[in-house]
């Protein structure tokens, strides 16, 4: 009797521990996730404002396809005022965004400018 007894005792403790477990490893999966995007969202926002639209398409406009090679190369600078006080996490995400983000933007922009210049020497070319 007392063994069956320390048997439930001991199931009943594991139940408890399993389920206290996984519920702060769901809060910590949600605050880790809320932290990704937050950075996330923040790091796309302040992308759009750091490339300069028209640089780029000069850029591409007056390089060609160097310009979209540039484009690929040169590393954005990371606001660092933007990350002052933040978790270490979120200046993960954040970095690597910004990142991806602004070189994605340069590349558009850049071939955008490159297009254009194609076209317009182009349609020169054979009206001219």
């Amino acid at each position: 009797m007392f063994y069956a007894l320390s048997i439930n005792k001991f199931y009943i403790t594991l139940i408890v521990l399993l389920i206290f477990s996984a519920t702060a490893y769901g809060v910590e999966s949600t605050t880790q996730e809320q932290v990704r995007l937050q950075a996330v969202a923040d790091a796309q926002r302040d992308a759009q404002l750091a490339v300069g639209k028209t640089t780029w398409q000069a850029t591409g406009c007056v390089t060609g396809p160097f310009g979209v090679g540039i484009a690929l190369i040169y590393e954005p600078r990371i606001p660092t005022d933007r990350l002052i006080g933040k978790s270490p996490e979120y200046v993960e995400y954040y970095g690597n965004e910004f990142r991806r983000e602004t070189k994605g933007l340069q590349v558009f922009h850049s071939a955008t400018g490159c297009a254009a210049f194609s076209i317009g020497f182009f349609l020169w070319f054979i009206l001219g």
